[in-house]
């Protein structure tokens, strides 16, 4: 089954210290989040990303062992 999402931005950086967590929804808003963010840390690189695709595999299957009783 295919399904179609709106495309979404994330400003990286190598150096940065946490995995970016907000999704610009807008590829200009991202840029200029990049800006400041490259204006704020000089000689840092902020790369604006845009997700191309996804995948997620959620078929999984559950089994339960029994424990013998110990008589």
């Amino acid at each position: 089954m295919s399904e179609v999402r709106d495309a979404f931005f994330i400003v990286w950086s190598p150096a940065g210290a946490k995995p970016p967590k907000y999704r610009h929804d807008d590829y200009i808003a991202a840029v200029r989040e990049a800006e400041r963010l490259a204006a704020a840390n000089p000689g840092a690189e902020f790369y604006v990303m845009a997700a191309q695709t996804l995948r997620i595999v959620d078929n999984m299957q559950r089994v339960d062992f029994a424990m013998p009783i110990p008589f």
